[in-house]
């Protein structure tokens, strides 16, 4: 910038160092942005763009924040996809001094939030780091406002879809990859991934593992197989790093590393997780109607987090999920216990992010004083569990760690609703610094002294409306009206004139302004002092405190599994390692509670013995087949997380993996059709399961012809019986299907029962024993208010149509004027397959692929049998 001022110097020195980051530069009670990042900030927080300089060439865009409000702007800016680099002045100003020093103390990104007030309470909020050599990937992922750091490898060629599933589950607000990485990360996730970022470094297995050794320590990387986890180490490391370049700090907090291994855990897929709605409502996106809304009645936000990584995670230990299930039986059973237990769980903070803010020095005063309110219910939760005889729940209570003397210290140091800003002073208790008691006396005399002076003043000249004001420009002033101006003493020194007056000072009222401001500033910066060395006792007992908070979120979700079970009639579910699951009238967890109570049917479910561990579903659309598998597969997941499930009875057989596929979607991105979607959604799952899984299969096979959809569903009900053995419900239009009963073993059918009054049906939503050979399509088609020339005219289509397939010599339909009909085979194929069409869930995009596809055949039809006659109009 040609002529530059010494201060746009300083700006472009600075800004050069963060050319990827808009550059919030503090001038005075300002954040001021210039140039380019003054346009762009102006533009997406709707402030004033002015300039900055003289003449017309030397003038630089120019617009800004105050400093107070800052966190407001930046999340606006952190939601729109930028980096905020944060340049604050390092030393006082003062006259005469000339520029002061500024440096950038931290640089805001979406992955690096600190600030309470824009992290949702019941999510983390991730930064993922991702990188990949030869055949695998490296993961590494941590939630800074909680000190969560964990670490991962996955190999490409024999697990390509857990990248996509731990994205889907973590929701990062932030990835960094290393340079040249990118399109592969692209290729694998799409747009799934969030805000992104590039690393230009690269970090080396070796590097790695210094880095590792010298954040944790080597005694908490014991038992961590190094040689097995290179990759995820390097992306370890590069987040360490980034975070470091970040935060403007070598000394990150966080003190563990966890190996994350999906082997321990009920492994949920992306599409299970959507299907499952276990968080989100599969078309609305909304929290309301999915699981966790169902099953969520936590107190505090570190429960909330638990719960849904719970749910996210469910066990496959048999002895985890009972010590689960006895705390949560023994507190649904006592009403009285139970409701002190919540009462005091409602009083306690978010210790997980306090601590958080604590460990990365930025916690104010009421951060602390909401910390000390949270410790002293502690010993109250303790005796409350030591009542339980569940071992698991005393064992909580009694790990549990007051800190009392943390308590003691902030409860003694700290007032009650404290500032939050520190600096302002007011933070200290009276009696715990004699000096502060000394500064605090020294102004009370200053203010008594003050308003002394001013009493006596309106006395000695007559001016009743005589007044001593205070300003940062002119200190403290005498301001007298302009009817009073020829009563003012001779020892008065005009200082200011105004429209309605003018204002004076006197060397005494100057000599006691210096003792009082003095004293003032001096209490600020012992109580700015005093509060850090009280936040750094903190900081020293930060582990204490966080393992406070995750005892605390384990018994706050065991406690809300126990007011849903109490509240809702759920029942504990037997476990065992065979696979055998049973539920006997068992209720669909959310519709439970959407429905008014008593309308909604339940339903049961034996599987899993060698002679019974196939279902074919059928009946028509509408029934309730794909509500009655989704709940079927919920209530194994939700016994697995240690909840109890809505039902008479129920045993669980342990499932490794819960896959539902349901539901018709396409990828327009990506170029696949419905039907490609579905079949690379079904090869995953076959190429997954185990005979410990549970697979639940809704209409494979009807996004393409009649009969290739039929092969195909035979085909992978096959598969399933003799090469994989799982527990499957396969739901289906296909009542070709029901014969592999008579063929396999392993198949039975079931069939949703519908009551038949004339041409209309009622659905029973029961699910029975036996097939069916109907699909209720034209009797569904009336209930949707079709006009009722199409479902009479459909009607009497389709009886023809099934006399025509039974008939030795085929009659043809009299098809009248107003409609023309062709049959593509003298067997009306074209009929069987309208009558399996999904009318409900198919989308415009496919009812055209399937017109376009009968359109080909008559073609194919026509050129095959020249000779055949047409019907004519």
């Amino acid at each position: 910038m040609a002529n530059a001022t010494p201060l746009m110097s300083q700006y472009q020195a600075i800004k050069s160092k963060y050319p990827d980051c808009l550059l919030f530069f503090r001038l005075g009670d300002f954040y001021e942005l210039f140039g380019d990042d003054a346009k762009k900030a102006a533009k997406e927080l709707d402030i004033v763009l002015t300039s900055r300089g003289a003449g017309k060439e030397q003038k630089v865009p120019m617009c800004g924040v105050p400093y107070h409000a800052v966190e407001n702007y930046l999340n606006r800016l952190l939601e729109k996809g930028y980096k905020v680099a944060i340049c604050e002045q390092l030393e006082e100003a003062k006259p005469g001094k000339g520029i002061v020093k500024r440096d950038v103390v931290r640089v805001v990104t979406p992955g690096t939030i600190l600030n309470a007030a824009y992290l949702d309470q019941a999510n983390n909020n991730y930064i993922l780091s991702l990188c990949h050599k030869q055949d695998h990937i490296g993961c590494a992922w941590s939630d800074i406002s909680t000190g969560e750091f964990q670490v991962t490898q996955f190999s490409v060629t024999t697990q390509s879809g857990h990248l996509v599933d731990l994205v889907n589950r973590l929701q990062p607000a932030e990835c960094i990859y290393k340079r040249g990485q990118f399109s592969f990360f692209q290729s694998m996730l799409g747009n799934c991934w969030g805000y992104r970022n590039m690393i230009p470094t690269e970090v080396d297995q070796e590097t790695s593992i210094e880095i590792i050794e010298k954040q944790f320590g080597q005694d908490n990387l014991i038992g961590l197989d190094r040689r097995s986890l290179g990759e995820g180490l390097a992306a370890a490391a590069t987040l360490l790093g980034y975070l470091q370049q970040t935060q403007k700090t070598e000394q990150l907090p966080f003190r563990k590393i966890t190996v994350f291994t999906p082997e321990n855990y009920m492994y949920l897929d992306a599409m299970t997780i959507r299907n499952l709605e276990l968080f989100t409502t599969l078309w609305e996106g909304k929290k309301e109607g999915s699981l966790i809304w169902a099953l969520d009645r936590t107190l505090t936000a570190m429960g909330k987090r638990l719960l849904r990584n719970w749910l996210e995670l469910p066990l496959q230990d048999i002895s985890a999920i009972k010590e689960r299930q006895d705390s949560v039986e023994e507190l649904s059973a006592d009403l009285l216990l139970r409701q002190d237990l919540r009462d005091y769980l409602d009083k306690i903070y978010d210790l997980e992010r306090i601590t958080g803010r604590v460990d990365w020095l930025v916690a104010n005063p009421r951060d602390l004083t909401a910390l000390a309110d949270s410790l002293a219910v502690i010993p109250v939760i303790t005796d409350i569990l030591n009542q339980m005889t569940s071992d698991h729940l005393k064992g909580l209570g009694g790990s549990l760690d007051p800190i009392d003397e943390l308590k003691e210290l902030i409860n003694r140091g700290i007032i009650e609703n404290p500032p939050v800003n520190p600096k302002n002073g007011g933070v200290i208790k009276n009696g715990y610094h004699p000096e502060v008691d000394k500064f605090r006396k020294m102004i009370d005399e200053g203010e008594a002294w003050i308003k002394n002076l001013e009493a006596e003043e309106r006395s000695r000249t007559g001016i009743k409306s005589l007044k001593i004001g205070f300003n940062k420009v002119f200190g403290y002033y005498i301001e007298i009206t302009k009817p009073n101006l020829h009563l003012v003493p001779d020892n008065y020194i005009r200082k200011q004139t105004l429209t309605q007056g003018e204002r004076f000072i006197t060397p005494e009222l100057k000599e006691q302004e210096a003792l009082f401001l003095g004293a003032t500033d001096r209490l600020q910066e012992l109580e700015y002092q005093l509060f850090i060395d009280i936040r750094s006792n903190a900081k020293e007992m930060s582990d204490r405190v966080r393992r406070n908070a995750h005892l605390i979120a384990q018994i706050d979700c065991l406690a809300s599994f126990a007011e849903t079970a109490a509240c809702n009639n759920y029942v504990r579910p037997k476990i065992n390692n065979e696979g055998m699951t049973s539920i006997k009238n068992g209720r669909h967890p959310i519709l439970d509670q959407l429905l008014t109570e008593g309308s909604f049917v339940p339903n049961s479910l034996h599987i899993g013995e060698a002679d019974n561990r196939i279902h074919i579903l059928t009946g028509p659309n509408m029934a309730g087949k794909s509500t009655y598998m989704r709940q079927m597969a919920t209530l194994i997941l939700m016994a697995q997380c240690g909840s109890f499930i809505p039902a008479e009875e129920a045993e669980i057989g342990i499932a490794d993996r819960v896959f539902v596929r349901a539901g018709a979607m396409d990828d327009l991105g990506k170029g696949q059709s419905t039907f490609m979607m579905e079949m690379n959604e079904v090869s995953y799952i076959i190429h997954h399961a185990t005979k410990d899984s549970f697979i639940v299969l809704d209409e494979i096979g009807r996004g393409t012809g009649t009969f290739d959809g039929l092969g195909i569903a035979w085909a992978i009900v096959e598969y399933l019986h003799d090469q994989i053995g799982c527990r499957a419900i396969f739901a289906t239009h296909y009542h070709q299907l029901t014969q592999l009963a008579d063929e396999f073993k392993g198949v039975v059918n079931y069939s949703v029962a519908v009551a038949e009054k004339g041409n209309n049906i009622i659905f029973l939503h029961k699910v029975v024993p036996g097939g069916t050979d109907k699909s209720y399509g034209i009797q569904v088609a009336r209930l949707a208010n079709l006009p009722s020339m199409v479902v009479e005219r459909a009607r009497e289509v389709a009886d023809m149509m099934e006399a025509d397939g039974k008939s030795a010599e085929p009659k043809k339909p009299d098809i009248p004027a107003a409609v023309q009909l062709v049959l593509f085979d003298d067997k009306s194929v074209i009929i069987q397959e309208l009558q399996n069409l999904n009318l409900i869930q198919m989308t415009p995009l496919e009812a055209l692929n399937i017109l376009s596809g009968w359109q080909q055949r008559l073609s194919q039809a026509k050129d095959s049998a020249p000779t055949r006659k047409k019907r004519q109009r």
